[in-house]
């Protein structure tokens, strides 16, 4: 049996003991012995911390931030007790290796009717311990992303568009169980989308096994609605417990992410931090 807590990160089974220094999204430089040779003076480019994604100008979101057509809202550390779960299990890393992918959080959003969408961007938020995207070659910096609809337990649906692209991975300025919050970015995109509804992904890559930095771990932020409306949220609200997680690494087949058997076994991932760039 898989155990849950391997994909998902909770208020007790969130200490990932790792010294974080100051990391960039590329990692370009011959290994060295451990994770603490690496810093600001050596062979990476040091991460500024932006605020874009903490107060965002009205009708834009993501980080760096640009015209927003959805944004389920920004990640909270969940009270309701030490086993909700705060984040799932979003990468392609030496860790949680996998084709496209390791694991993926599949978010739910809708596009209201009578609204057709160009989406111009997709961005995820992600706990985790370094941030760093790495191939290893040109480009450097890259993400797996997709669009899907028509999507129910064990089954893909049917994909809109999907494509690995250069992407950014930004700091939003949130961190919890000793991880720090990025922003996987990709833009670029052109996809026109009609009302109905939809599910998206943006899973950082990181599988360049002389990297240490890709010893690390992504986790797709968690979004409670306690009491509120997320901070931030913008445009059609995310459908609650409608999420997944399909994780060839994990054995999961489009495991639905709320709910007694799902991948938080019923405790938290009503929504996730997860949003849709463009205009209508």
């Amino acid at each position: 049996m898989i155990k849950r807590g391997f994909f998902s990160i909770t208020l007790a089974a969130a200490a990932i003991a790792l010294v974080q220094p100051a990391v960039a999204q590329n990692y370009k430089g011959t290994p060295k012995p451990t994770i603490r040779d690496y810093g600001s003076n050596g062979n990476v480019r040091t991460q500024q911390t932006t605020t874009s994604a903490t107060i965002p100008a009205t009708g834009t979101c993501g980080n760096p931030a640009k015209a927003c057509l959805f944004y389920g809202g920004d990640f909270l550390n969940n009270p309701l007790g030490p086993t909700v779960a705060n984040g799932l299990a979003n990468e392609s890393t030496v860790l949680v290796p996998g084709t496209p992918y390791g694991a993926a959080t599949w978010v739910p959003f809708t596009v209201p009717a009578g609204e057709k969408w160009d989406v111009k961007g997709l961005f995820t938020n992600n706990l985790s311990s370094f941030g760093v995207l790495d191939q290893g070659v040109e480009p450097t910096s890259v993400a797996y992303w997709s669009i899907n609809e028509e999507i129910f337990p064990g089954n893909a649906g049917i994909v809109i568009d999907s494509g690995t692209s250069p992407a950014t991975s930004t700091p939003t300025g949130r961190a919890a169980f000793d991880t720090s919050e990025y922003t996987i970015q990709v833009t670029g995109l052109s996809i026109e989308l009609t009302a109905g509804s939809y599910w998206m992904i943006v899973v950082p890559i990181c599988t360049n096994t002389a990297d240490p930095y890709c010893d690390g771990v992504f986790f797709e932020s968690d979004v409670e609605y306690i009491n509120t409306t997320p901070v931030n949220a913008f445009g059609p609200t995310e459908p609650l417990d409608a999420s997944y997680l399909d994780s060839p690494a994990f054995f999961l087949s489009f495991d639905p992410a709320n709910g007694p058997v799902g991948a938080c076994a019923g405790l938290g991932c009503d929504a996730f931090s997860a949003g849709v760039l463009g205009k209508k």
